[in-house]
């Protein structure tokens, strides 16, 4: 099952453990999150924003994700696909170090494998790609990953962090007990910069002094705060100078004069349509609902503008897989699917019905903020036709194990990460049975959508995902498991006096860290 997005936006106020560095020398970054010590590593916690902010400066993996998604070289210096995939050749960079002065080796690699294939990694989707995977080291410089079977997608699991074995003395199990999230000593980084504070309200960051090349910046400070309001404030005071807004709701009571720049995620946002309950198992019923949808209105009132209309199971932000209304073939009209499904509209507020039987339904919906207020407005939008909705808030912590994976919902509205990789097998792989994908049915499995899933994991070229993506959406649509809303807008926000280029327009917000050794106050 993919993975819940839950965003955690950004907040911030000056922190007493930078307040004998020149403010000018270190940024201040403001992220909404629960008071420290922070967990602070990706492949712990790949959820907590912190550790991913963290990740972004002091962390890299053999490969990093450009803003279009494609895998670049990071350590690695050299990056190599044989035998169609199965087999990925690398060398190390020789300008590759730790903060303590030592190069990075393969046997940091050699331990990152051990640490994601140890039986108490707490991620499996995360350590899935790099199951059954070995390292054959030809030096300390240079090795070959292979892999059970080919495949293309494995260079965006090549971007995750490398340990350094030598901290954790070669023992997975001391990484794993995450016994550095509190001490002083922090891991050495092979990123610009290392970490040197992780207390109540903040984590602080300074220069490498080995990385090049070298960050204009002394340092990063990250102050949590507690919500938006909390940013608003310190942002009127200056002590912030950015912040990355993800709702409506966090760009109000900004001050005047704040820049601020969009940034489309990998994230999407879908309409799941439980097709065992009851009217649902119909298809025109379905589809009626998915042709009364409009997502230009949904975007503009429920969202503030914070998001792009989607039409495929790939956001737009994957330019490959960009879909326009014009590019789906156009549903028959709402009020003509559900006549088809036996349905007519009776009574005195003119609702569907059949059998004396009204049709309404209800929409559930994780606490994660603007999901509640963009179903509210979905909400609206089908009652206003004839379909009567009623929102039921769930808390987000319980909604996948709860509600979603136990099919207990007529319809939900979730946003998912989807990240960069198009391998859509795990979200929507139709099996008979449940619980494996987001495509909730027991009928026969579809051997032709399958198909079109696994050509779309293992094209190698940008012409052949694209035509399979196009068969796969065909196939989503004309079976109508949910409909496609729209992609997640988030917004940089920062000082004018800050200069940060490059912040891409998109990709993870993560990815806002690309350049940031050019980044200066």
């Amino acid at each position: 099952m993919a993975s819940l997005v839950v965003v955690l936006a950004g907040a911030g106020a000056a922190g007493l453990a930078v307040s004998s560095v020149a403010t000018h020398q270190v940024f201040q970054e403001a992220m909404v999150a629960p008071s420290g010590p922070s967990d602070l590593s990706s492949l712990l916690d790949p959820s907590n924003s912190v550790a991913q902010a963290v990740a972004a400066l002091a962390q890299p993996g053999l490969l990093q994700l450009s803003s279009k998604g494609t895998a670049e070289l990071g350590l690695a210096s050299k990056w190599k696909k044989e035998d169609g995939g199965s087999r990925y050749a690398f060398s190390l960079s020789t300008s590759a170090r730790w903060s303590n002065g030592q190069r990075v080796t393969t046997r940091d690699v050699g331990f990152t494998l051990a640490v994601l294939q140890s039986k108490d990694f707490p991620d499996p989707s995360l350590a899935a790609a790099w199951s059954g995977v070995s390292l054959y080291a030809n030096s300390y410089w240079s090795g070959t990953l292979v892999l059970p079977a080919p495949s293309p997608t494995f260079p965006t699991a090549a971007a995750d962090a490398i340990l350094p074995a030598a901290h954790y003395h070669d023992q997975p199990q001391l990484f794993l007990q995450g016994g550095q999230r509190t001490t002083s000593n922090f891991p050495p980084s092979a990123g610009p910069f290392t970490v040197s504070a992780n207390i109540q309200d903040q984590v602080v960051l300074q220069r490498n002094s080995l990385f090049r090349p070298a960050p204009i910046l002394a340092g990063f400070a990250f102050d949590l705060e507690p919500n938006a309001t909390a940013v608003a404030q310190q942002f009127a005071k200056g002590r912030v100078d950015g912040w990355m807004a993800a709702t409506p709701t966090d760009l109000k009571g900004l001050p005047k004069g704040v820049a601020e720049e969009r940034m489309t995620s990998y994230s999407f946002v879908v309409l799941l349509m439980n097709e065992q309950s009851g009217p649902l198992a119909n298809l025109n019923v379905r589809r009626a609902i998915a042709s009364a949808v409009d997502r230009p209105q949904l975007i503009a009132a429920g969202l503030g503008g914070l998001g792009l209309p989607q039409y495929g199971p790939l956001p737009d932000s994957i330019p490959w897989a960009a879909l326009s209304a014009r590019s789906v073939r156009p549903l028959p009209s709402m009020v003509s699917l559900l006549e088809a499904a036996g349905y007519s509209k009776t009574g005195p507020v003119l609702d569907f019905s059949k059998g004396g039987k009204r049709l309404s339904l209800i929409l559930s919906v994780p606490n994660v903020d603007p999901l509640p207020t963009a179903a509210a407005t979905l909400a609206q939008m089908l009652a206003k036709k004839g379909i009567p909705v009623t929102v039921q808030v769930d808390p987000s912590a319980s909604f996948v194990a709860g509600p979603l994976t136990s099919e207990g919902f007529q319809l939900a509205l979730v946003g998912f990460d989807n990240g960069p990789d198009p391998n859509l097998t795990s979200f929507w792989g139709s099996l008979q049975g449940t619980g494996q994908s987001l495509n909730f049915t027991r009928a026969p499995a579809d051997p032709v959508l399958n198909h079109q899933l696994d050509q779309l994991a293992t094209a190698t070229t940008t012409a052949a995902k694209a035509a399979a993506y196009r068969e796969v959406t065909a196939r989503l649509i004309q079976d109508m498991p949910g409909v496609f809303l729209y992609t997640p807008v988030a917004v940089y926000v920062h000082l004018t006096s800050v200069h940060v280029p490059g912040i891409p327009s998109s990709g993870d917000p993560n990815q806002r860290f690309q350049d940031v050794v050019n980044w200066s106050l």
